[in-house]
């Protein structure tokens, strides 16, 4: 299956509406369930609708998996799902979406650096501005514009678990190239979702989700649909296959997006207000995500964002088929 750049881009910009809607969504329901109780709903959705998409585009034979795989997928599972999940629920009852979807902003920053870390490679004088800015314009958002804050401990513990979220998912995005190399996107997100699901099982029935369940309102089960079938299932899957045709740092480059789409929904639907320090500090964020991509990928002599067709077509052929 051969894609053009424009596949490609059309499957992570869809990721990032998704994933910016989730801040919202996510605000909505943090409101009225426990955060594992939320995350496992959301994952046993999603892993449900994943492992039906390897079934009917491949059988039962799609989501097999050598053993030696297990330690790998248990930690995608622990990390993008299980650790990602509950410092997201948690984060977002103390703090305002917007403001979470801004903070997150850096991840491709972070996921550049500890690209240049495993690589034993340098980053440039450029490439170290760009991060420097953007971990400024982060500290803008948390501290309303007085960065020196962050010093004097004066940030939300609700932010401190949206930074939380940042780690989770660098180590995520980077976890999963290797693994992709042996299996398809689809059944890796599909693994790492049913792992993340299991570690959050007992934390969740110890926080009573069965209980809970009778009581959900229909707009949370919607809110829950949301995440757990369209921006997890598809937009997972989506990522997955993008990191496996263009890398890690490529794909996370398009994560800039996030920030934008999530101050979107959240002033529309939730009516939030966002002071003008989170704006300056979101676009210190993006210009930053937007020169470290630029320098580290012409260092590579490749394009920032995007390699040749050619080399999409032969990444996509190297996958197979979903």
């Amino acid at each position: 299956m051969r894609w053009s750049r424009w596949t490609v881009f059309a499957m992570l910009l869809g990721s990032m509406a998704l994933w910016g809607g989730t801040w919202p969504v996510g605000r909505m329901i943090a409101g009225s369930l426990a955060p594992f109780n939320a995350a496992f709903l959301r994952f046993l959705m999603a892993t449900a609708g994943l492992a039906g998409l390897c079934l009917l585009t491949g059988g039962r034979r799609s989501l097999a998996f050598p053993r030696r795989l297990f330690p790998r997928l248990l930690l995608l599972g622990a990390t993008g799902i299980f650790g990602y999940s509950f410092l997201f629920f948690t984060g977002l009852k103390t703090t305002a979406a917007a403001r979470g979807g801004l903070i997150i902003g850096c991840i491709p920053v972070c996921i550049a650096i500890a690209g240049a870390v495993m690589a034993r490679r340098r980053p440039s004088a450029s490439a170290m501005g760009g991060i420097l800015l953007s971990l400024l314009g982060v500290a803008f958002v948390m501290t309303r514009g007085v960065p020196l804050d962050v010093l004097r401990g004066q940030v939300k513990a609700g932010d401190l678990m949206i930074l939380g979220c940042v780690v989770c998912w660098t180590a995520y995005t980077l976890l999963a190239k290797p693994v992709m190399a042996e299996l398809s996107p689809l059944v890796t997100v599909t693994w790492s979702c049913f792992f993340g699901v299991l570690l959050m099982l007992p934390f969740a029935i110890s926080g009573g989700v069965w209980r809970d369940v009778p009581g959900i309102r229909p707009r949370d089960w919607l809110g829950l649909f949301y995440l757990g079938i369209l921006a997890t299932s598809f937009a997972y899957h989506w990522y997955y296959k993008a990191i496996h045709s263009v890398g890690p740092v490529a794909a996370g480059i398009f994560i800039n997006l996030v920030p934008l789409f999530a101050l979107l929904f959240s002033v529309v639907f939730l009516k939030e207000t966002v002071h003008v320090s989170q704006l300056v500090g979101g676009l210190m964020v993006i210009a930053g995500v937007v020169v470290t991509a630029m320098v580290m990928g012409s260092r590579r002599g490749e394009p920032a964002a995007w390699p040749d067709r050619q080399r999409v077509g032969a990444a996509a052929e190297v996958s197979g088929s979903n």
